[in-house]
């Protein structure tokens, strides 16, 4: 039967048969919108379908992102009721699609409906949505700033997204838009989505926070100590060059001089080599649960239509993939 969908103070009317999109390495949460790379046929047929209704469409998430033709028993059963904003047809033969997340919603039925994917779905509040006691303010309070030291260390993130955030009145409006732009493997993603309660999402936000704060330090001392150690090597290298010039200013062509100069010069390129590879690897070894987390890959021009990259905050987001 047809659902009504509440958000905020607007209420979505649904049918009992949703166009469904199956989305690859993506979480999309509500209250968000996020560009999306649309090119499989049946992803296609689906936002069709969603345009010639009510513009309503589910975004469910693939428990394996490499099936290219996702029956129902490949997607997950919580997803995310959204709106289609806008269309764009890209040269390349793909769809550029904005989607709007409204709320979340639990699959009761997927049906499959000729080369569309329909569902039976119905709203999945927060349980006790209504009645947020003094813990859970203080829990939302310290995930807002642990939010705003993540973006003041992290550099891809502007700092006007906090101020954005933190500006909205509703709690689980704060929480989602956190979710949306801290970094976290799909799995992750995916349970931030389905926690029960409000409280256990910012309990899970609070963990992710401080696990990636720890991480993006880690990697701020490693660069600072990397800048440091080219500082000095560099600095060394310059004094031994100068010290060559003065020698051969001076007429002091002595071999066994200069052969002890040359052999200064590649100690010290030995051991700048050295102590960049050293930092590579400990910058590797650093950033990569953040690599594991990403929850999708960087789009450029003309990558393959299914590349994706992350949710960007502010004007112009960055694709996704379906």
């Amino acid at each position: 039967m047809p659902q009504t969908f509440q958000r905020d103070n607007e209420s979505i009317p649904t049918s009992d048969r949703i166009p469904v999109l199956p989305l690859r390495d993506v979480v999309i949460f509500p209250y968000v919108v996020i560009p999306l790379l649309v090119g499989r046929p049946a992803s296609l047929a689906a936002i069709e379908a969603a345009l010639a209704e009510d513009k309503i469409i589910l975004l469910v998430s693939q428990r394996d992102g490499e099936k290219q033709e996702p029956a129902a028993a490949d997607l997950h059963r919580t997803g995310v009721i959204g709106r289609v904003v806008q269309v764009s047809r890209l040269p390349t033969g793909t769809t550029r699609v904005l989607v709007e997340g409204i709320a979340r919603a639990r699959v009761t039925r997927y049906i499959p409906a000729g080369n569309v994917l329909r569902a039976a779905a119905s709203p999945l509040p927060f349980e006790g949505i209504g009645t947020q006691d003094p813990e859970t303010e203080a829990l939302s309070r310290r995930v807002l700033n642990s939010f705003e030291e993540y973006v003041g260390l992290h550099r891809r993130i502007p700092p006007e997204i906090v101020t954005i955030i933190q500006s909205t009145e509703s709690a689980e409006r704060q929480a989602f838009g956190v979710a949306a732009h801290v970094a976290a493997r799909f799995e992750l993603r995916q349970s931030l989505l389905e926690a029960d309660t409000l409280r256990h999402l910012l309990e899970m936000l609070g963990e992710l926070l401080s696990g990636e704060i720890e991480l993006l330090r880690l990697e701020r001392k490693i660069d600072d100590d990397v800048r440091g150690a080219m500082f000095q090597n560099q600095r060394e290298f310059y004094l031994q060059e100068q010290l060559r010039v003065i020698h051969r200013e001076l007429g002091e062509e002595d071999g066994d001089d200069f052969a002890e100069l040359d052999a200064q010069e590649t100690e010290l390129r030995t051991r700048l080599d050295a102590a960049l590879g050293e930092a590579d690897e400990r910058i590797r070894r650093a950033r990569l649960p953040v690599q594991e987390t990403m929850m999708v890959l960087p789009t450029e021009p003309g990558l393959p239509p299914d590349e994706a990259t992350p949710p960007q905050p502010g004007p112009g987001p960055k694709p996704g993939r379906d």
